[in-house]
């Protein structure tokens, strides 16, 4: 067999462990995996010696805003730094203007974007009560999952949030329902607004810790555990994203321990590196929702995500512009809520690896084969192995450092700030996307806009 590319002197981890191994990569997949020295020649070699090779990182939870808000982030910036991030594959969610609420829009947005991308992508359709029959449209459009907002859309963004929020249970099992004809995952911001509504009321709007006041860890629980039960009546898959919420794991892990195998969980680098502390610190520009929570619920995030209670962790990469983050220090309710942080997630799990906090088939697990079967990316995505494409994030743990957010790619870079300075366990080395080198450190993006393509599940 004649290699068009051989990577050598790597150590290959998997999902199980590690261990030194060449890869041989035919037409964009691999078509061996071999002791080192045992692959014949190949028209191309890289030279991986020192590095760790992992499957290609599948970002669960993207938001690049292409197309309608281009200033905050379009989708050849967005996947380029998906590609330093060492980022092979992005779910990109359907906030955008027209968001992707229905299958034309779907299919006019892949049109917009495929020509801009240097990762390979799929798309979330929206769902809500206002999009009900285009729910089985989006799927065989090729929709990967759904989104749904259990929260009202922002006061001003109506028009990005069209078709995927739903507050009203009794709409939520309607919605449920036709997600279950599909046989797709149900993906759910759950946060109760009746709660948060409540607690808006009694939370004076003003510096940063009054975010943190008007979005309690209850709104996540009530949310979680009315939306699974909603989920179980429809026969429905579901996954809650972004979990940050302490009583929300507890409830998650007792359904699966009851035998909800339909039930998996995402949460995001920022809720397991950052806490409250960050957000009194940077004030607007660490606004997510959920807010970051105390250290102390950090800290069981941790023991639910060791104990295999979270199945995947996705950046929720979520571009503004600084002058929608810093007018608002004062008065936290008019910020923009979210934070870019496709850069940050490799280099910070690589912090807890070399830290002996997580190890390297435990971080593969949950940053690429399990977001792979889930999404029904497997096995073409999410394992290094022959007949899988040939998606790579080797990564060089040699040397420590910290973040730089001046260096990043992503558009939105200079609202990243609660990430800069974090420490780092190794860096990207390089990215590879479907047998091409698409990013190599020190010498940046290879590929040019359009290499990405459309995946399906």
């Amino acid at each position: 067999m004649t290699f068009d590319l051989l990577i050598r002197g790597g150590t290959v981890v998997g999902p199980n462990g590690a261990e030194p191994q060449d890869i041989g990569v035919v037409a964009g997949r691999i078509a061996a995996v071999a002791a080192p020295g045992q692959l014949p020649a190949a028209a191309a070699e890289w030279d991986a010696t020192g590095l760790h090779v992992l499957p290609g990182v599948i970002d669960t939870h993207v938001h690049l805003r292409d197309p309608g808000l281009l200033e905050r982030e379009d989708f050849h910036t967005g996947t380029c730094a998906a590609a330093a991030g060492g980022i092979t594959t992005l779910l990109e969610m359907p906030i955008a203007l027209p968001p992707t609420c229905s299958a034309e829009l779907i299919r006019e947005r892949v049109a917009t974007v495929a020509p801009k991308a240097v990762v390979d992508f799929a798309l979330y359709g929206g769902a809500s009560a206002d999009n009900l029959g285009e729910i089985e449209a989006m799927a065989a459009a090729g929709a990967v999952a759904f989104k749904t907002f259990r929260t009202a859309a922002p006061a001003g963004r109506e028009d990005e949030f069209r078709g995927f929020t739903c507050p009203d249970d009794g709409a939520m099992l309607a919605v449920f329902q036709r997600i279950a004809a599909t046989g797709r995952v149900g993906v759910l911001h759950a946060e109760s607004e009746a709660v948060l509504a409540w607690h808006r009321r009694q939370v004076a709007d003003g510096g940063p810790m009054s975010h943190a006041l008007a979005g309690p860890e209850l709104a996540e629980a009530v949310s979680v555990a009315s939306s699974l039960e909603l989920a179980r009546a429809a026969g429905a898959r579901v996954q809650i994203a972004h979990v940050s919420a302490v009583r929300a794991l507890e409830i998650l892990h007792a359904a699966r321990a009851s035998g909800r195998g339909d039930v998996t969980v995402e949460t995001c680098p920022h809720y397991l590196f950052l806490t409250d502390a960050d957000l009194a610190r940077h004030g607007p520009y660490a606004k997510i929702n959920p807010p970051l929570r105390p250290r102390a619920s950090q800290e069981r995030l941790w023991q639910h995500l060791l104990a295999g209670d979270v199945d995947v962790i996705g950046t929720d990469h979520a571009p503004y512009l600084v002058a929608e983050k810093e007018p608002f220090w004062a008065r936290m309710g008019g910020a923009a809520a979210g934070a870019p942080g496709l850069e940050a997630m490799v280099p910070a799990l690589l912090a807890a690896v070399r830290g002996g906090r997580l190890s390297l088939p435990q971080m593969v697990r949950l940053t690429s084969e399990n977001a792979a079967r889930i999404f029904g990316l497997y096995p073409r995505k999410g394992r290094i192995a022959p007949g899988a494409d040939a998606d790579l994030t080797i990564c060089d743990l040699r040397e420590a450092g910290v973040i730089r957010t001046a260096q990043w790619l992503s558009k939105s870079r200079d609202t990243a700030r609660m990430w800069d300075g974090q420490p780092t366990g190794g860096t990207v080395a390089a990215t590879v996307v479907r047998g091409r080198l698409v990013y190599q450190h020190g010498r940046g993006i290879l590929a040019e806009a359009g290499y990405g393509r459309f995946v399906r599940p």
